[in-house]
């Protein structure tokens, strides 16, 4: 029942994301501001804490997947960021386990590094043309502000999805 809950609450969260991408850009003067939700990464990153690591490592696989192919550049590219900074993630709450503000602190670093590796990827690659500073201006830290407005509702989701009984049926 649990998976089946998470398995929801992600794909919510992905058509969220995904959503959240049509009003961006927009544009702040002559500026053109860029802001890049990733609630699906924060929820997965949160599951690894309030979960199970191989849990969220499961679903990291799976829609690192789902979006390398509804992206379709490259392959292969979110699927390893994913489970990489789940890792990450785990590694980094080994110190500090269940404190709130440092696990906001290292969510949102997380959420900011995974962005700056897709990016640094994309441009390696030459699939994006944006100067480095420019990508920190006008689209790294508008993101890191949103995401870390949209991190209390994530953390609130993750809680009450981390609350679902394992089976759908009482053990008598």
């Amino acid at each position: 029942m649990r998976v089946i809950v998470i398995f929801m609450m992600a794909l919510v969260l992905m058509y969220g994301d995904f959503l959240f991408a049509e009003f961006s850009p927009f544009n702040l003067g002559q500026l053109t501001v860029y802001t890049v939700p990733k609630l699906l990464l924060m929820f997965i990153l949160l599951m690894s804490v309030y979960i199970n690591p191989s849990i969220s490592s499961f679903f990291a696989i799976v829609f690192g997947v789902l979006i390398d192919i509804y992206s379709g550049l490259v392959y292969g590219v979110h699927t390893f960021g994913m489970v990489a900074f789940v890792f990450f993630m785990h590694t980094a709450f080994r110190v500090f386990y269940k404190d709130f503000v440092a696990m906001g602190f290292v969510v949102l670093v997380l959420t900011f590094l995974y962005d700056a590796y897709v990016y640094m990827i994309y441009r390696i690659l030459g699939l994006v043309t944006l100067p480095v500073f420019d990508y920190i201006a006008l689209r790294g830290l508008p993101s890191l502000i949103l995401n870390a407005l949209l991190f209390i509702i994530v953390f609130i989701i993750t809680l009450k999805t981390s609350k679902v009984r394992k089976n759908l049926l009482p053990k008598h």
